[in-house]
């Protein structure tokens, strides 16, 4: 179905978690061009939350010169280039300024267009599709713990109970060049995206995830319930959730998943 039969309601919120001395998440949602961006800064390093400002801005900026949402050719090549852009700007900060040195960030981007949904993304934050009662995640996470899986030398059960669950292998403002995965998909009414930093994915397993979409309530009900249970798991890290829930256009008071 193209993305021009279809209505979105956009729902988003960031917290600090119960650990973190500061929030080093950052989000953008813009519904009238039907995208949104989420980035985390890298934990342990100075300017974490500067890299991710620095993330969301660029790509905002790009994406205001680029088509996004007109077609899945034209959106993917907004994206990539606005999360190239991204690497080239924090890697810029961080030259410019040595109290910074060391700073880097995740990033995942998706764009409603007529054919569907376009997304990409550098490092661990995902993008999910929940689709009558399942759960999807669209994107691939880049780290250790992935090759690992990949690889064969783990099974995705034992990644739930490895600890070492954030060390990346891709990340924004590490190296002058970074490979984007960029990748379409296709959208239903009924179904719900979301978009997370692994603050939620950490405390919240994805069968819990899904159950709680399934739930009644606005998104920004489920946004604010994801949250307050990642809190409620030990909240080790600042977690950020963008929901967007799918619907056709006749049937926009009637969203849920």
């Amino acid at each position: 179905m193209q993305a021009s039969s279809l209505a979105v309601r956009w729902a988003a919120l960031s917290d600090i978690g119960l650990q973190r001395a500061r929030n080093e998440d950052a989000f953008l949602v813009v519904p009238e061009r039907s995208y949104a961006v989420l980035s985390d800064g890298m934990g342990g390093h100075r300017g974490g939350d500067v890299a991710a400002r620095i993330v969301i801005d660029t790509v905002r900026d790009e994406l205001c010169r680029r088509p996004v949402g007109s077609g899945a050719e034209a959106s993917a090549s907004a994206l990539r280039a606005a999360v190239l852009a991204a690497n080239d700007a924090v890697l810029a900060a961080a030259a410019e300024d040595r109290g910074l040195t060391g700073m880097g960030a995740t990033v995942v981007a998706a764009s409603l267009c007529a054919d569907g949904l376009v997304f990409a993304n550098v490092g661990d934050s995902r993008l999910y599709r929940y689709r009558e009662g399942r759960l999807e995640q669209l994107t691939h996470d880049h780290t250790m713990l992935q090759e690992l899986v990949d690889g064969g030398m783990i099974s995705p059960e034992q990644a739930l109970r490895t600890p070492f669950r954030g060390m990346l292998t891709r990340a924004l403002g590490v190296e002058p060049e970074v490979l984007v995965d960029v990748r379409q998909t296709d959208l239903r009414p009924g179904d719900m995206l979301l978009m997370c930093s692994d603050g939620l994915t950490d405390m919240v397993d994805d069968d819990e995830i899904a159950v709680m979409l399934a739930a009644g309530g606005d998104v920004d009900d489920r946004a604010a319930a994801l949250v307050a249970y990642a809190n409620a798991g030990g909240g080790r890290d600042n977690i950020t959730v963008v929901l967007a829930a799918v619907a056709d256009d006749e049937a926009v008071a009637d969203v849920g998943g």
